[in-house]
């Protein structure tokens, strides 16, 4: 389409009965800026300035994380993602372990106090470990806040089990507080999970990855946002 063309929009008059085509210049059609109330050009002006801190943000942020890709430790793992809810799911000797993340219920590591200003915010997800039978779930609710300066934060710790009996939705299930239980229940507990993959490197891989997404998904947000604008 020549340049002429694109200009032109077809409109339409009434001659006498008969109704009829013809083309007025686009710019007839659309005033310009300059041609708004002066209260609607600095709103616009105004719409600019938030344009133009959004896009210095995505440069300073984009590439500071990694695409959704799982690690190999993660590799055993298919993943499902569905706006900021992730399940991750494999097979276990005729079980099925999903972990579940919200990306939405993170909470920000509290930045370094030697060098608050150049620590990059790192966020600590809550996840829920699902692991099913046929003869119902065992549920772990999980998460990375430090539970003592001993711990290292890459190490998720347990809140909270439940059992879900076969066709019981989950939110009716009995949870009882994980670090209430006798020493011996939580090492056996912990041993449990290690045997289906679920120790220390899974842990790490995990932490890593899901604040990478989560990254990820900050800065898919500001260009969404940047767009719409």
């Amino acid at each position: 389409m020549s340049a002429l063309r694109a200009a032109l929009r077809p409109v339409c008059r009434m001659v006498g009965s008969t109704l009829q085509r013809t083309t007025t210049p686009a710019t007839l059609l659309a005033p310009s800026l300059t041609a708004l109330p002066s209260s609607s050009r600095r709103f616009f002006s105004q719409d600019s300035a938030l344009v133009s801190a959004l896009s210095n943000e995505i440069q300073h942020e984009d590439g500071a994380g990694s695409s959704p890709t799982l690690p190999g430790e993660l590799s055993e793992f298919n993943y499902t993602m569905q706006g900021a809810s992730i399940v991750l799911t494999k097979q276990f000797q005729g079980e099925k372990i999903a972990v579940e993340l919200d990306l939405n219920n993170m909470t920000e590591l509290a930045p370094s106090e030697e060098d608050p200003e150049e620590t990059p915010p790192q966020y600590l997800p809550s996840f829920t470990i699902d692991i099913t039978k046929s003869q119902g779930s065992l549920l772990f609710s999980c998460n990375y806040h430090m539970a003592n300066e001993e711990q290292n934060i890459d190490q998720y710790v347990i809140s909270e089990v439940a059992y879900v009996a076969p066709g019981q939705n989950r939110l009716d299930a009995f949870t009882t507080d994980f670090g209430n239980l006798d020493y011996t229940l939580i090492e056996e507990f912990e041993s449990y999970l290690h045997r289906r993959g679920l120790g220390a490197e899974f842990s790490s891989a995990l932490f890593e990855w899901s604040s990478s997404v989560e990254h990820s998904n900050y800065v898919q947000l500001l260009k969404n946002v940047r767009d719409f604008l």
